[in-house]
């Protein structure tokens, strides 16, 4: 049974903590504003794993040396439309923020921008990071690659991680056409199932033993699998040649397990943006994009499907929903993040 969700967090009182809970950690004011811009704006959206409980994850790896807040990318390589960010184990995040500006800048001015960051770390959910330039009437694309917990298709052991992707698309007079989804599937519903008892859909996951379970706790100490099979394995690889790949960074198994905290993470980010005004779109991408949205929400059904969504409207309506109502926790994650931050010498005593 799932456990019923006993503390909502308003968003005013869930920026005030992160907020708070980050200037103990010594990361600057505008980083801070960032990171918690990145964390609220996933919560609001129902990506919890992704939101406010990642305070935890940067608390412990600021703690330990990992995450060093205050470090600006640099740029090693340069041209008119692509760039090569180092972010010296900077807080992932700002570092991601700064990659995506840069690419939005450079289609501005040329109509292409990609930019790889090599020397990352977390950054969250990445919707956030393509929505403001389709906000601005361009196309954006982030890509961002994690620890070898996936298996390849037909494989018993991870290769690459889930590997999200996300791209947003300008529509007219509304939010933004996004997709942001990973390319394999996530640890932290497997955990969620584990506690509560619960199995898991087939084709998530195999045990220990590499056999295919619906067993959430042997899952739990297992491998996971990529999503859609050999789709989720083409595109996974993908994230890590875009990313790792284009950065000369780790990429794959070269990527440091999740328990490893001490030493760098090395994750890498990948953003490309296009200016449809370059191409053949010119003045009309926008209109274009709302009618194929309009065109999926008026799709039959299929037997037992309420509705046809287009790629991020359940998204906005739990966004809508918790600006209204707060950011639900249960009982049991809401101290669960307490207990990780007090581990992290962080003082919780003015958090409800």
């Amino acid at each position: 049974m799932t456990e019923r969700a006993e503390i909502r967090l308003s968003v005013e009182l869930a920026r005030a903590m992160c907020e708070h809970l980050l200037h103990q950690l010594e990361v600057g004011a505008e980083e801070a504003q960032l990171t918690t811009n990145t964390l609220l704006e996933a919560s609001l959206r129902g990506v919890d794993s992704h939101g406010i409980a990642l305070l935890a994850v940067f608390a412990e790896r600021i703690r330990s040396g990992q995450i060093h807040p205050g470090r600006c990318p640099f740029v090693r390589r340069d041209s008119p439309s692509s760039a090569w960010l180092d972010g010296q184990h900077g807080l992932g995040p700002p570092l991601a923020t700064a990659a995506m500006g840069l690419a939005a800048h450079k289609a501005a001015r040329h109509g292409l921008g990609a930019v790889s960051l090599q020397n990352g770390n977390y950054v969250g959910a990445l919707a956030t990071y393509v929505e403001a330039p389709a906000r601005d009437g361009f196309i954006a694309l982030a890509m961002a690659n994690a620890t070898p917990r996936v298996a390849p298709y037909g494989g018993a052991a991870g290769l690459h991680g889930t590997n999200p992707v996300a791209w947003a698309a300008p529509t007219v007079d509304g939010d933004p056409l996004v997709f942001d989804a990973a390319t394999g599937h996530a640890a932290a519903p497997i955990v969620q199932a584990a506690d509560e008892g619960r199995p898991i859909p087939q084709g998530m996951a195999l045990d220990g033993e590499g056999r295919p379970t619906t067993d959430a706790g042997a899952a739990a100490n297992g491998t996971l699998l990529p999503v859609g099979g050999a789709l989720g394995y083409g595109l996974g690889l993908l994230v890590d040649v875009l990313t790792g790949g284009l950065a000369a960074a780790p990429m794959g198994r070269e990527v440091p397990p999740v328990t490893a905290v001490n030493g760098p993470y090395g994750c890498s980010f990948f953003a490309l943006v296009i200016d449809p005004q370059q191409f053949g779109a010119s003045g009309t991408l926008a209109a274009r994009i709302s009618e194929l949205c309009a065109s999926a929400r008026q799709t039959t059904p299929a037997v037992g499907v309420d509705e046809v969504l287009a790629p991020g409207d359940r998204a906005l309506r739990t966004r809508a929903e918790r600006l209204q109502g707060g950011i639900p926790f249960s009982s049991r994650a809401w101290q669960g993040l307490l207990q990780r931050l007090i581990a992290a010498d962080l003082d919780v005593s003015s958090v409800p």
